[in-house]
């Protein structure tokens, strides 16, 4: 069943004819640096930059860092200096390319009837600008109206990712809070939206350039559409961005944590983001890559679930950080684990006390499926996730 719906901005809800754009993108780049700075041909370190995206081993750290590190190496200017510089083009140059643009016909009526449906509706761009680039962004394609309805959006400052990594959308599901097997993504790029997001199991509708967005407008009115979707078979190729996927989305929340806010619990039997992030850590190695080893290592192994940890697990860390720093290492360890295996190795089976036959595959679905239910709690422990 579909709970949430990801729509893509560029020639999905908003009509920008690719290569003009980036002409005119490049044109105004380069005039600002220009003339202010006296630097020329500065846009082609920002293209150099935005080829750092997705590098791996993944840095997870925000993409306007990684892009501004990079222009940092390739322009004469300092890092505050350059912040400030690209903060300036955006905020004085930027709006001139609004008129390249122009809304496409139905997208305020699909997003309105989405929204009408109860569904979570996030925008999927591609992080590559700041948000209130992005936000301008969506002002082109007539929906400012709407910024505050939707549940995520994606820009340079929140995503660890960009498109077309799958990492990219596991990191926006986990974000939005559900399942890849419950999202819809709505997008014009079968390289960019369709292919990558279809990776994780993500369900997909392309728009064509004939009829925009007609044919899924009409194919959200129909009665009890979100029923018509079924989770797509596992495949062993859908593990590991989600894992990726999912540790960018931590490191995203956290960057939205006060100082005050670490230690706090909504309700006493909930967790604190401390706790939330212990839990994460030191469930890793003895509890989710054990089962896994278990699986890999002996033949049809019996596999207890742990007793639930209950309210009060103590602290492992004063340092948030810390602590997400240690569960990524330990869950890249587990990455490690599971990169080498064959499909043969993936199939192999266990009994589970709860879950019953069960193969490896699935167990680590269901690791990555226990990281999303953390990101969700720890997002609504911030009050960032949408109801």
């Amino acid at each position: 069943m579909i709970k949430a719906v990801l729509l893509d901005l560029d020639n999905t809800l908003l009509r920008n004819p690719d290569r003009r754009w980036v002409a005119a993108f490049r044109q105004e780049w380069d005039r600002h640096f220009a003339e202010r700075h006296g630097l020329r041909q500065a846009s082609n370190a920002l293209r150099h930059a935005i080829g750092h995206l997705n590098r791996e081993p993944a840095s997870y750290r925000a993409n306007a860092e990684t892009i501004l590190d990079a222009l940092a190496v390739e322009l004469p200017m300092t890092k505050a200096e350059l912040r400030g510089a690209v903060a300036g083009f955006y905020a004085e140059d930027y709006s001139r390319l609004e008129a390249i643009t122009a809304p496409i016909a139905l997208a305020e009526e699909l997003v309105q009837t989405l929204l009408e449906q109860n569904l979570l509706v996030a925008i999927a761009t591609n992080p590559l600008f700041p948000e209130a680039a992005t936000r301008a962004r969506i002002g082109w394609a007539g929906l400012s109206g709407y910024i505050s309805d939707f549940a995520f959006i994606t820009h340079s400052e929140n995503m660890r990712f960009a498109k077309p990594s799958a990492a990219y959308f596991a990191e926006a599901v986990a974000r939005v809070g559900v399942e890849p097997d419950e999202t819809l993504l709505v997008g014009d790029s079968a390289q960019n939206d369709i292919a990558p997001a279809s990776a994780i199991g993500i369900h997909t509708r392309q728009v064509s350039s004939e009829d925009e967005l007609s044919a899924i407008y009409r194919h959200v009115r129909e009665p009890g559409w979100p029923l018509t979707y079924l989770p797509s078979p596992l495949q062993p190729s859908m593990i590991l961005p989600q894992f990726i996927g999912n540790i960018a989305a931590l490191y995203g929340l956290l960057a939205e944590v006060k100082p005050h806010q670490w230690l706090q619990r909504p309700d006493p039997d909930e967790w604190s983001i401390l706790q939330i992030l212990c839990h994460l850590w030191q469930s890793e190695a003895p509890v989710h890559r054990a089962r896994l080893q278990a699986i890999f290592e002996r033949d049809d192994p019996f596999v207890a679930a742990p007793p639930p940890p209950g309210p009060d697990i103590p602290p492992c860390h004063d340092d948030g950080y810390e602590a997400l720093y240690c569960f990524q290492q330990e869950r890249e360890e587990t990455i490690r684990l599971l990169s080498a295996l064959t499909p043969a190795q993936w199939e192999r089976t266990a009994r589970h006390s709860i879950f019953g036959l069960t193969t490896l595959l699935e167990m680590a679905h269901f690791t990555a499926q226990h990281d999303r239910l953390h990101i969700t709690q720890l997002c609504q422990t911030l009050g960032k996730c949408a109801e």
